[in-house]
């Protein structure tokens, strides 16, 4: 597949389904309220009942978090035997993480960026580098610890490896 072919297929399922930012715990929904700034009942909910929900959860409500955005990404890439990382970005001074998937098609590491109600003025478009080194690269050069946690998310737990930089 190229790698239009690619993120259009990711797209199709994460933009086009109108996917909400937040977590499901027992059926409810918890979603952040950033009508007065920054919602602290939904950031303590976060650090304490939250777990990683599994992709199929996740796709029947519409509903998750940047983990859940990259392990959705990441189903939808290994049903076409497409490669892919997950990465925790960490920038150190703002104290700030995020979790992002790259994944490799035509020799190339892509980024696409499709976490529910993102900001980024990237959002929904594919960042193409050469080499997963000149994506490392470009992170640390902008102040950001970049690890791969590929084999640290695990579903029905905390994310330990997102929660330990921010704790």
């Amino acid at each position: 597949m190229t790698i239009t072919e690619v993120c259009d297929l990711l797209r199709k399922e994460l933009i086009n389904n109108s996917y909400e930012y937040g977590f499901v715990v027992d059926g409810k929904k918890y979603k952040p309220d950033m009508s007065n700034g920054f919602d602290s009942k939904y950031y303590r909910l976060s650090m304490t009942i939250y777990r990683v929900q599994h992709p199929s959860v996740t796709m029947k409500e519409k509903i998750g978090t940047c983990v859940e955005t990259v392990l959705v990404m990441q189903t939808i890439l290994d049903a076409h035997d497409i490669p892919s990382k997950i990465w925790l970005l960490f920038n150190k001074s703002k104290k700030k993480v995020h979790t992002i998937l790259t994944f490799e098609a035509e020799g190339k590491i892509v980024y696409l960026e499709l976490t529910p109600q993102s900001a980024k003025p990237w959002y929904g478009k594919e960042i193409v580098y050469s080499s997963e080194e000149e994506f490392l690269e470009e992170y640390r050069e902008n102040n950001y610890e970049v690890s791969d946690v590929t084999k640290d998310v695990v579903i029905g737990e905390q994310p330990e490896f997102l929660l330990k930089k921010i704790r």
